[in-house]
């Protein structure tokens, strides 16, 4: 390694995080491979939608001037509605919330349209699932399970909850959890009046006490994944969630139900909510149902747990949070903002430089991460007692009470 020149940064894992920390370090002139486990860029299913909010200006400043406008990643486009996050609370007929006034600080983006852009002018390297990692003089070497290896400076495991990366932090032993909560989740393409009347409930997304009274916290996400290039029809999703002790069991029986079971549940844990708010469960019917129901898993970690040296983690790998107040995915892009910004700093193969850089990045990332990790289960109590003072997660829209309106596409 030239004197003065950065480390070259393995990335394993090309989510969003590990995609978007590509770019930043594409953008400032640093050495890097980066690696994904499928075996091309036909994405699979990792959640639907994201928002983001106030790390825009600075997502906008980190990436290189060839990328194409991140309009293209705003799931509500072609339609002209802005963001809108609706809450419908105890009385379930109250439409309380948060909505963009247009300005562009709030976009709710398809996570498939996101994980597209954030690829633009990539050398993905993919089919690559790392198996092993070995340090030795300074380099660090993975191994994949296709019989291939990379070698680097610095190791970045970007590769979600299963991330091998933490497990070879961690000398082999494992620490994350699944939470105390069931899922069932249902998929929908609509069109016509179907779809408008999803769009007056929430332009992006809306959640529904529908906790009984039998002291179980339950709610119904819904929200669009995207809607379609007719301007018509979109596609949507639902999740429905409850408090259950059992769920921490990877053996939980919703994994192992049939579609008709998930469906039946569905159907009974919302026949008491108003038809309109009931109504996407009914659609979707069995056949739409997800089988089995997308894994969710709890993580938090202190800094403590983790060395410092040549390798780090980001995004999932490092702090795993269930859905309820939508910060898993934001996480992990300003977790690679925040390295990008550290990596740009190391102009030397010196390892005590590393480690220093690196380590005030991971201590921050750990405790930021883990204690939002922490708070999604908390805030998912707290809503449901009533102590919760509005939608999961606002930042900083205010919260007020959204007017009834009629929508025609």
């Amino acid at each position: 390694m030239a004197k003065g020149a950065s480390p070259h940064v393995l990335i394993v894992g090309g989510g969003l995080g590990g995609l978007l920390l590509a770019q930043t370090l594409r953008k400032n002139k640093i050495s890097f491979e980066i690696f994904e486990r499928d075996q091309s860029d036909n994405i699979r299913v990792q959640g639907w939608a994201i928002g983001l909010h106030t790390m825009l200006d600075e997502l906008d400043a980190s990436i290189p001037d060839d990328m194409p406008s991140r309009d293209f990643v705003n799931h509500l486009l072609p339609l002209k509605h802005n963001y809108e996050f609706a809450w419908y609370r105890h009385d379930r007929t109250t439409k309380l919330g948060v909505r963009d006034d247009g300005n562009g600080k709030f976009i709710r983006a398809n996570r498939a349209r996101l994980r597209k852009w954030l690829a633009a002018n990539l050398p993905i390297q993919y089919g690559k699932h790392a198996v092993r990692i070995e340090e030795r003089n300074e380099r660090i070497t993975v191994y994949f399970e296709d019989g291939t290896s990379a070698t680097g400076d610095i190791l970045i495991g970007a590769e979600g909850p299963y991330s091998p990366t933490r497990k070879y932090l961690l000398g082999g032993r494992d620490v994350i959890q699944k939470p105390r909560q069931g899922i069932i989740n249902g998929e929908i393409t609509l069109s016509g009046r179907d779809m408008e009347e999803q769009l007056e409930m929430g332009h992006s997304c809306y959640l529904v006490d529908v906790s009984p009274t039998d002291d179980v916290p339950s709610f119904l996400f819904v929200g669009l994944s995207e809607a379609l290039p007719d301007g018509k029809s979109g596609k949507y999703y639902f999740n429905l969630f409850w408090r259950d002790e059992a769920a921490a069991s990877k053996d939980f029986w919703t994994y192992s139900a049939s579609r008709e079971e998930l469906f039946e549940t569905a159907l009974e844990k919302t026949k008491h909510l108003p038809a309109k708010l009931r109504s996407i469960v009914e659609k979707t019917g069995p056949q739409g149902m997800k089988q089995p129901p997308i894994h969710f898993w709890t993580l938090t970690m202190n800094p403590e747990q983790l060395p410092k040296g040549r390798i780090t983690l980001l995004g999932d790998a490092a702090h795993c949070m269930p859905s309820f107040r939508g910060e898993g995915g934001f996480h992990a892009l300003l977790d690679a903002l925040k390295l990008g910004k550290a990596l740009a700093q190391i102009k030397t193969n010196d390892t005590e430089v590393i480690k220093k850089i690196l380590g005030d990045y991971q201590n921050e990332m750990i405790e930021r991460g883990s204690k939002a990790a922490a708070w999604s289960s908390i805030a998912f109590d707290e809503a449901w007692s009533g102590e919760g003072a509005g939608p999961p997660i606002v930042w900083g829209l205010p919260v007020v009470e959204l007017p009834e309106e009629k929508i025609t596409l």
